[in-house]
């Protein structure tokens, strides 16, 4: 990802709100993190784990007797990959709706498909293409971590032995994964999946959307149409940005300067070069 301001990074809304939406929940885990690890520190320091458990149950009014560290410890990870996930579905679906505005023709799913490799099939022609697009690590990690939620969320024993093949098979990318996102012991087995996976996870779903983005981005013509007929809804008025923007026609920086905070409002990062090109645009299309 370059770091050069003066760089278009066109983003869709699908990926903003993906980013805000695991930003939020990445707060919430790492709280949540800090409390598991202090628990089980204190647990594993007393010298009766179950009186303790049940002064604990007294104290906060939550009926507990005893717990099994290792299936709470992972029991709790696991629901990390499940909340992700969910948040990564939600992207498919909205980035695909996106898309579809700029790109009309889509082919719907096959039997056995997922709807990430349909995503695949339909912006790079071919399921194939698209992992060499985003990258083997990315897409088997992403896979992976899919097949654990499923595990974890309706018991299919019949992806335990594909899971602890997958999970072997992507180890070979451990070095991948921690010089792209400083992963640290990650990915691990069903059984084990921890902290770092969740970390591991986020930083793979962020890593597809940022490449979607950088790989689809429309050309400069489209976003002005988009810019001409955009309207915001703000509580119950609909309103057309273009119309107060067009009265300052007359003062060239004004008008300039106004379209392209709306351009990166947006559509994230436009550079001088393509805002320039796309107030060409939308000049001749509102003319």
């Amino acid at each position: 990802m370059s770091r050069d301001i003066n760089e278009t990074k066109f983003s869709f809304k699908a990926f903003r709100n993906l980013k805000k939406g695991l930003g939020e929940f990445d707060a919430v885990v790492e709280c949540n993190e800090m409390a598991i690890r202090e628990f089980l520190k204190n647990l594993k320091a007393s010298q009766d784990q179950k009186q303790f458990i049940q002064d604990l149950s007294q104290k906060h009014g939550v009926r507990v007797d005893t717990v099994s560290v290792d299936l709470f410890s992972s029991r709790i990870r696991l629901f990390y990959i499940l909340s992700v996930m969910q948040q990564a579905e939600q992207f498919i679906d909205e980035f695909r709706k996106e898309y579809k505005t700029y790109n009309p023709t889509w082919a719907d799913k096959v039997d056995g498909e997922t709807d990430f490799d349909n995503l695949l099939r339909n912006i790079f022609s071919s399921k194939g293409q698209g992992i060499i697009e985003i990258g083997e690590e990315v897409y088997h990690g992403f896979e992976y971590y899919r097949l654990v939620r499923n595990r974890f969320a309706h018991s299919e024993e019949k992806d335990m032995k594909k899971l602890k093949n997958l999970c072997s098979e992507i180890s070979k990318y451990a070095d991948f994964y921690n010089s792209t996102f400083h992963s640290v012991a990650s990915p691990n087995n069903y059984d084990k999946i921890d902290f770092n996976d969740f970390l591991l996870f986020t930083n793979i779903i962020k890593h597809i959307g940022y490449t979607l983005c950088e790989k689809c981005k429309t050309d400069n013509s489209q976003l002005a149409d988009k810019i001409s007929k955009l309207e915001i809804k703000v509580e119950n008025k609909i309103i057309k940005p273009r119309k107060n923007i067009f009265k300052l026609k007359n003062d060239p920086d004004r008008y300039s300067n106004a379209i392209g905070n709306l351009l990166n409002s947006t559509f994230g990062n436009i550079n001088r070069t393509d805002r320039d090109e796309i107030i060409q645009h939308i000049d001749r299309i509102l003319a």
